[in-house]
């Protein structure tokens, strides 16, 4: 699920992986978000296989279903929602499902993901599909009920600041949830432990939720799964 990148963090995760997983490598070391974006064009065909299977090990896309149990858990409604980072579009149909939005987007570095997901019977449930870079979230300005972000929030990918736009696109009384890797939620150069923290302090948002869960059960990498409640731009 790509959106963006920077350069590469010191808790980069080492890649021990190989055949088509060694792309998923490639990722953590992209110097652009050009790059980045070529990356996960190529990809794109077999993403959610090597997720399921290689990554995972399971044949569950863990960094989807499980963020998706806890948005069920803290989410009662939403009729505007924006996904951001999301990919071959796996959220969509469950997101759908569970609360048949009047606008869902669909937001993606790649074009290649995006198109794999606008090729979804029904287009996976969304609406709308805009290519953009985050912390910029491009044509999707919102106001939304529920801003997602699953398995993004990773080295070398979508920076802390994001939260800062997503804050801005929420409507009070809106949900954000998302989720961080374990290791990198802890290191607090990541900057998101204090950022999430800043904006609590500053009376944007409050937490709702938090739960430490199965992220890539193969690779041993778990995430915490976070749920806030938007209460002022």
């Amino acid at each position: 699920r790509s959106v963006y990148t920077r350069s590469v963090p010191a808790m980069a995760p080492s890649c021990p992986l190989q055949s088509n997983s060694d792309i998923h490598c490639v990722t953590f070391a992209a110097g652009t978000p050009t790059h980045l974006a070529q990356v996960y064009d190529e990809w794109a065909a077999t993403y959610d296989d090597t997720v399921k299977h290689t990554l995972a090990g399971t044949g569950v896309h863990h960094p989807t279903t499980e963020l998706l149990s806890v948005v069920k858990q803290c989410v009662p409604t939403a009729k505007a929602i924006l996904d951001v980072g999301a990919g071959t579009g796996v959220a969509g149909p469950m997101l759908a499902a569970q609360y048949q939005p009047s606008q869902m987007v669909a937001l993606d570095l790649s074009k290649g993901m995006l198109e794999k997901a606008s090729a979804l019977p029904n287009q996976g449930g969304y609406t709308h599909f805009v290519q953009a870079c985050c912390p910029d979230l491009g044509d999707a300005q919102g106001p939304f009920d529920l801003c997602i972000c699953a398995g993004t929030f990773i080295p070398n990918h979508a920076p802390p600041e994001t939260l800062v736009s997503l804050v801005k696109a929420t409507q009070p009384g809106g949900f954000i949830c998302f989720s961080v890797r374990k290791h990198f939620f802890d290191d607090v150069e990541s900057g998101f432990s204090t950022l999430q923290q800043a904006l609590v302090d500053q009376g944007k948002w409050e937490l709702v939720a938090k739960e430490e869960r199965d992220y890539l059960p193969k690779q041993q990498i778990n995430a915490y799964y976070f749920a806030y409640r938007v209460l002022q731009h």
